[in-house]
């Protein structure tokens, strides 16, 4: 898709739209934009200190990822994933997991973060415990993809400029 018709395209293997294929995609296409940019940044000296990395902040309900839905629904599933299920994430929790990742790690470079789903339900002490770097889908750990991905990106941003 991204190929064949550049930023045009509907979703990035070429379908038709599908909005739970488009989510998906959109966080492998993080994690591997992540690697093709830590790699770039670590192959010159300039810019070899700079540390890249993503993260999965969990199920937040609560923000505009669920506009679309009918409002009702999105409320009984915030509360039902949240306060019952214990299985989503509150917004603060997820600002949290950003907040983390800037200042406590320094060391891992190019990595994806996440924690179990509903960490939160621990509370404040399990913060930095329950988040950490995790291994990637071997499709998200594909250095030839994460390259082409660049490159697409580069030609479709080019015919917009």
């Amino acid at each position: 898709g991204l190929e064949r018709q550049g930023g045009a395209c509907e979703m990035i293997d070429g379908n038709p739209f599908n909005a739970d294929k488009a989510y998906k995609d959109s966080k492998l296409c993080n994690v591997l934009f992540t690697r093709e940019l830590q790699r770039r940044l670590e192959s010159q000296e300039s810019t070899k200190g700079i540390i890249v990395n993503c993260f999965n902040p969990g199920l937040i309900v609560g923000t505009g990822y669920f506009r679309d839905q009918n409002p009702i629904f999105t409320k009984v599933f915030d509360f039902a994933a949240t306060d019952l299920l214990k299985v989503g994430e509150t917004p603060p929790w997820g600002g949290g997991c950003l907040s983390y990742m800037i200042n406590d790690v320094n060391t891992d470079r190019g990595s994806f973060y996440d924690s179990p789903p509903g960490s939160s339900k621990y509370g404040d002490e399990a913060y930095g415990r329950q988040f950490a770097s995790s291994t990637v889908s071997k499709e998200a750990q594909d250095d030839a993809k994460a390259r082409k991905l660049w490159e697409l990106s580069e030609k479709a941003i080019a015919k917009v400029a």
